[in-house]
């Protein structure tokens, strides 16, 4: 916003704030519409006059010269093509080695493509929550194959009664397996 010359307001620096704003307030601007169309119009003849200038200069390039300008621009449109062409095989790259790790598809596309746009923070975030969900998923397994203890009791423990029942050979190789748990159904002593 343009800001008022106060040094056009005579006596501005001695007078009272009461009489600075009625100053202020009873200031006219200076209307400069017509100097901004001036300058509008100005640059637009300078625009066109620049456009017919290009047309002239294009029209008057030998065909070599044409042949040159359009082979620089195809060159210069196989560059673009191939460096993105580069980034989507990079990213693919990356995306099959973390689909590999055990991300899933959409967390794999956006972890790779961030780390290729090396967005390291967004690539840390992703990888926080693959931890996350991977953990979960494991506790989740571990406890599906936690075997459920048999009802009532010991279960397949050895009681004095099965000892009983076993052969000689089968009571010599039960005591050299387990001393501590021999000794505590028959103390020992056949």
């Amino acid at each position: 916003m343009a800001k008022i010359d106060v040094s056009k307001i005579e006596g501005y620096a001695d007078m009272t704030p009461e009489e600075k704003v009625a100053a202020l307030e009873a200031h006219e601007y200076e209307d400069l519409s017509a100097e901004v169309d001036k300058y509008k119009n100005a640059a637009s003849k300078a625009n066109s006059e620049a456009a017919e200038w290009r047309k002239k200069h294009n029209a008057l390039l030998s065909e070599e010269e044409q042949k040159k300008q359009a082979n620089d621009e195809e060159l210069n449109s196989l560059r673009q093509k191939v460096a993105d062409m580069e980034k989507k095989e990079l990213i693919a790259g990356h995306k099959a080695k973390f689909l590999a790790m055990g991300y899933d598809e959409a967390l794999a596309d956006a972890t790779a493509k961030a780390m290729v746009d090396g967005d390291t923070d967004k690539v840390f975030a992703n990888h926080k929550k693959f931890l996350e969900a991977h953990d979960k998923s494991i506790k989740a397994e571990l406890l599906g194959d936690t075997p459920k203890p048999p009802a009532g009791g010991e279960g397949d423990g050895m009681t004095l009664e099965k000892f009983r029942k076993l052969s000689p050979q089968e009571r010599y190789d039960f005591s050299v397996k387990n001393p501590e748990e021999y000794k505590k159904l028959y103390g020992g002593n056949e």
